[in-house]
């Protein structure tokens, strides 16, 4: 199959070159026009429509091709012999002489004429609007011959002076022809390519897709697509800022910043939580390129770079909306609104699923910093280049808050230079801490340095032990949001089931005891939960079970036999979903599913 060339030739000469030429070539199949400059934008439009596959023309006239059409575009060059055409035919009479053209066209001239001792003055002009401009300049000079493509000796012609055509020769037309084939088959195998690239793309099961700076999507994949479908969005817009508005330019450029690290963020839809990362694609210097990637399920943290970097959508954003009338609870709201009053470093400890990173994100909400990010970075080990990530991160934040979480896995110079690093950014900076930092510090995985920072604003989360009289009022919390959730109207939990709450050791604090409710909102079918929802809930917990023994009911039903198997694996797993999941096999979508 031939290659389908335009030849646009800005003069008679080169025209009838071109249709010469074209018959010796096997593999193009050329049509000639002429057209110059201006002239022959609508000519390439017209034939970029017929399926055209590559454009040849010379000059200005190629460089505005460029500009308008998304067709390639290859140039015809001024060759050595054209040069040396011009020249012989010129050096007996160099004087009065000037040379205008675009940068292509003089720089090659001077350098010939140089070499051979023929001095010719020249203006370089790079928008055919400067040739009339440069043309009078020339002649109020005393030029009175001017050498030049098209539009220049059109022009000089106008004001009265003489002409000489730079002319293409049948060697420049040849050497475009075989630029055009050999850009073709670039064009053909890097087509083929990407084609490959999609195919795959299109049969992986997790949803990617790929976007510009403007947000408007280059590609995404068909499961992608069934991800937006979910989404509620009544526009007809092609931009990914349209489905999920929070994807701002300025979370753009930290992604690039970053890259290769991902920022990660969730996202609910249909009370499906989708976890989903952003980030920077290198593809091209003068264009930049973005991409997202779902996943319905917690994926492994990025700890190829001993960090992740999540973008957090605050759950609580006032301390008003923090439950509990208990001494503990009230001191935690009194510390946090006054860590909110300023921008100094503070510092959150306590154990799992205490509410650490609600209570960040509300002194974020309530401080100064609001109207900035609010990002987490989760450190798992320390790394070579950990530092030069946050240096980088630091400066792109010019404010709002960053979260600090596995500081301690830090070697303690590293600390250090996160210290220097820490009083360079606007950022607000919160540390969050398992352990008490003074025990970090007695322990020599704390920094001296990083502990005088927050030293002043230490604020600790009590487990949920320490404050039982308040479990009632989160009980109750927890079954009207789940209520909503669920589609359900559970009143309350009978007296024996409270006792069993009260009585638990809740391991991992209002984390797990959310869960827990969660669960048994969504699969009781009565007024109030029961102590036998709770005990289905966690079966293997009881007190009479033995340890590292569970006793499965085989007379059940195979589909039941399957869901008591999946709740003992969730609650060795403590509840984490999709750890549960891994180990059974299964995403966490199925998991729910077989639960139902």
């Amino acid at each position: 199959m031939k290659i389908k060339t335009l030849f646009i030739a800005p003069y008679p000469g080169l025209k009838e070159l071109a249709l010469t030429l074209a018959k010796e070539q096997q593999s193009l199949d050329i049509t000639v026009v002429q057209g110059d400059l201006q002239e022959a934008i609508p000519i390439a439009k017209q034939y970029e429509k017929e399926d055209y596959d590559i454009i040849i023309s010379r000059g200005g006239t190629a460089q505005l091709l460029r500009l308008h059409t998304s067709l390639p575009v290859i140039e015809i060059k001024v060759s050595g012999y054209d040069i040396l055409r011009i020249l012989t035919l010129v050096k007996a009479n160099s004087a009065h002489l000037r040379i205008i053209g675009f940068p292509s066209i003089c720089q090659g001239f001077v350098s010939v004429s140089n070499l051979l001792g023929v001095h010719i003055p020249y203006t370089i002009i790079h928008d055919q609007k400067e040739v009339a401009e440069a043309v009078q300049q020339a002649k109020t000079e005393g030029a009175q011959t001017i050498i030049g493509d098209t539009i220049t000796c059109k022009t000089a012609e106008a004001h009265g002076l003489q002409s000489i055509l730079i002319t293409s020769g049948r060697e420049s037309v040849i050497e475009a022809f075989e630029q055009a084939k050999q850009t073709y088959r670039i064009i053909e195998n890097t087509a083929r390519q990407t084609k490959l690239y999609k195919e795959l793309l299109q049969k992986t099961k997790e949803p990617i897709a790929v976007y510009d700076e403007n947000g408007i999507i280059q590609f995404a994949s068909s499961s992608f697509q069934k991800v937006l479908q979910l989404i509620k969005n009544d526009s007809d817009e092609s931009s990914i800022y349209a489905y999920f508005p929070f994807l701002n330019n300025t979370c753009a450029q930290l992604c690039k910043k970053i890259e290769p690290l991902e920022v990660s963020y969730t996202f609910v839809t249909d009370d499906e939580l989708m976890q989903f990362r952003q980030g920077y694609l290198k593809a091209d210097k003068d264009e930049n390129q973005y991409y997202l990637r779902f996943s319905a399920e917690e994926e492994e943290d990025q700890e190829e770079y001993s960090l992740s970097v999540t973008a957090i959508q605050p759950i609580m954003t006032s301390f008003s909306q923090i439950l509990g009338n208990s001494q503990l609870i009230q001191t935690v709201i009194k510390q946090g609104r006054k860590a909110a009053t300023h921008n100094a470093p503070v510092a959150l400890y306590g154990e799992k699923g205490t509410g650490k990173k609600t209570l960040a994100g509300i002194i974020h909400c309530e401080s100064e910093q609001k109207d900035g990010f609010l990002l987490l970075i989760r450190i798992f080990e320390d790394h070579r280049e950990i530092i030069d990530y946050f240096k980088r991160i630091f400066a792109h934040l010019e404010m709002g808050t960053c979260v600090l979480q596995g500081v301690e896995r830090l070697r303690l110079e590293h600390q250090d230079h996160l210290v220097r690093l820490i009083h360079q950014t606007k950022a607000r900076i919160i540390f969050l801490f398992h352990d008490n930092p003074i025990n970090l510090l007695r322990q020599k995985k704390l920094s001296a340095h990083i502990f005088k920072q927050f030293k002043q604003s230490q604020i600790r989360l009590p487990s949920l032990k320490e404050y039982m009289e308040d479990l009632d009022e989160y009980v109750r919390n927890f079954i009207a949001k789940y209520n909503v959730k669920y589609g359900k109207q559970i009143v309350g939990v009978q007296e024996e089931a409270l006792k069993w709450l009260y009585s638990r050791t809740w391991k991992n604090n209002l984390q797990e005891l959310s869960s827990v409710i969660e669960q048994a909102i969504k699969f009781t079918n009565n007024e109030y939960i029961s102590k036998d929802d709770l005990n289905n809930i966690f079966k293997s917990s009881d007190d009479h079970a033995q340890p590292g023994y569970s006793v499965i009911d085989l007379n059940k039903p195979l589909a039941e036999i399957e869901k008591d198997i999946i709740w003992k694996i969730l609650q060795e797993e403590e509840m984490n979903q999709t750890r549960a999941a891994k180990r059974l096999g299964i995403n966490r979508s199925t998991l729910w599913r077989k639960l139902k």
